[in-house]
């Protein structure tokens, strides 16, 4: 998610930029991370307490209008877009990583980017949230990672349930933004819903062993896209393997015209001869119980080919064993 992120930060960077003199501010930054219900300032000097990489907290304070202010938060004005992306790359160096299963620098932590169109007083928030955690992924995790992932999965239900209110009654109402950190920085574009466009980017992995983690995903996706009205379907992985590989005709289910034409095409139609001297009526259950002397007597005693038609015979018969048995 995070890789997406930067990419779409950076894409953004130079849109922003279209049309800017560079005579007046033409935007703002603000970049915060939030752990749990705590806020913190990736754009700040760092502060010292014990931690060469401590942010210093922010205080979440509720505007009048509802929706809430970092108070203290640090605002920067690039003035190019080059600029803009080197602010966003130191912000997203100074977020709270842990190794995981799946990711060894996993992001532990919200990133919200906020960026202000001074001119046009538009507003873009760019939000790369944590990955959700099942319990049973980390059930060997230590107390306090547990209680890290307890709080972001609380977190982002908190704003698939903000999204929920919006799609069913067009309003979020007040006590359900103020469930959590992340919904409380959101709320501005919860109370200006109707001017405001959601985008949702789900990263999913297309490993078979992801499968759960990935549905999962999907899922989440769709409910903070404020969709809803997909329908899953379920389809057995047996089945589509099947469908893409048809199953052989058995050698004894063989029609007299299949062993003709069998006998006249295998091994580059070496056996032309023996189709052409068999009995019109000979079927394939007739064919399959040919021993390998009788093959022999109708290659007119040479062994070699009589022994190379019985292989190529019984070759034919474990290929349709096989596709029955997949």
């Amino acid at each position: 998610k995070t890789h997406t992120m930067s990419s779409i930060q950076e894409c953004a960077a130079h849109d922003l930029f279209e049309g800017a003199d560079g005579a007046e501010p033409w935007l703002s930054v603000q970049f915060v991370e939030l752990r749990g219900n705590r806020c913190f300032d990736l754009l700040a000097p760092g502060v010292g307490s014990g931690r060469k990489d401590a942010r210093p907290e922010l205080r979440l304070r509720e505007q009048p209008d509802g929706s809430y202010a970092t108070e203290g938060g640090v605002d920067l004005f690039p003035t190019t877009p080059e600029e803009l992306c080197t602010v966003m790359e130191m912000a997203q160096s100074r977020r709270a990583t842990s190794a995981t299963d799946a990711n060894s620098v996993s992001s532990r932590s919200h990133a919200i980017c906020t960026l202000r169109l001074l001119q046009s007083e538009g507003q873009l928030m760019l939000v790369d949230c944590a990955g959700t955690e099942r319990k049973k992924d980390s059930m060997y995790h230590s107390k306090e990672r547990q209680l890290e992932g307890a709080e972001i999965n609380a977190s982002l239900h908190a704003l698939k349930e903000c999204i929920r209110h919006f799609v069913t009654s067009q309003r979020v109402p007040g006590h359900a933004y103020r469930a959590s950190s992340l919904t409380k920085v959101l709320a501005d574009a919860f109370i200006r819903g109707h001017k405001a466009a959601l985008a949702v980017v789900c990263t999913a992995s297309p490993c078979a062993t992801d499968t759960e983690h990935t549905i999962s995903t999907m899922r989440m996706g769709i409910a903070l896209g404020g969709k809803g009205a997909e329908k899953e379907e379920k389809q057995s992985l047996l089945d589509l393997q099947r469908a893409a590989r048809p199953r052989l005709v058995h050698p004894k289910s063989w029609t007299p015209d299949q062993v003709f034409d069998w006998l006249t095409s295998v091994n580059g139609g070496q056996f032309q001869s023996i189709a052409d001297e068999l009995p019109s009526g000979c079927t394939g259950q007739m064919l399959v119980r040919f021993t390998e002397n009788r093959c022999v007597q109708l290659c007119g005693g040479s062994e070699r080919k009589g022994r190379r038609l019985f292989d190529l015979l019984h070759q034919e018969i474990q290929r349709a064993d096989a596709s029955r048995k997949g």
